[in-house]
């Protein structure tokens, strides 16, 4: 994981993301493309974005799920390298101390990380783009 060092963020002028109920939901502005990601996945979007590095991320995942700690590391190390290629996440400066994260859901029975992506939504989100900074999806401040 050598190639993958330090910490990643989403640029919030150019995504938005929000976790409803456990799922997540990001949406690229510049065009349109919807991606979703439940469970292990959400759970590591959400320390990512709390400036958590991959080896943290994926000890984390690793005592949630009660996996081993090098299957989570691979699996976080293969997601980011998602995320970055969809340029969902970028490099980002680390933190003076990355956000503290609670989960209120169940953990549920672990499964890899797996970004669903529709890339067909970019003509309807034309219509209607989401405002960059707005705290949740649904437009209110």
């Amino acid at each position: 994981m050598t190639e993958l060092q330090g910490t990643f963020a989403p640029d919030p002028a150019e995504v938005v993301a929000k976790v409803i109920d456990g799922e997540l939901i990001v949406i690229r502005l510049d065009d349109g493309t919807y991606y979703a990601m439940g469970g292990a996945g959400a759970a590591a979007w959400t320390l990512l974005a709390a400036g958590h590095d991959l080896d943290a991320v994926a000890a984390t995942l690793a005592g949630r799920y009660g996996i081993p700690l090098e299957r989570a590391r691979e699996d976080v190390a293969t997601l980011v390298r998602e995320l970055l290629a969809e340029r969902l996440l970028a490099p980002a400066p680390a933190p003076a101390s990355p956000g503290a994260t609670t989960f209120t859901d169940p953990a549920g029975a672990y499964e890899p990380p797996r970004l669903e992506v529709y890339r067909d939504m970019g003509n309807l989100l034309a219509l209607d783009p989401p405002t960059p900074g707005i705290d949740d999806l649904t437009g209110r401040p």
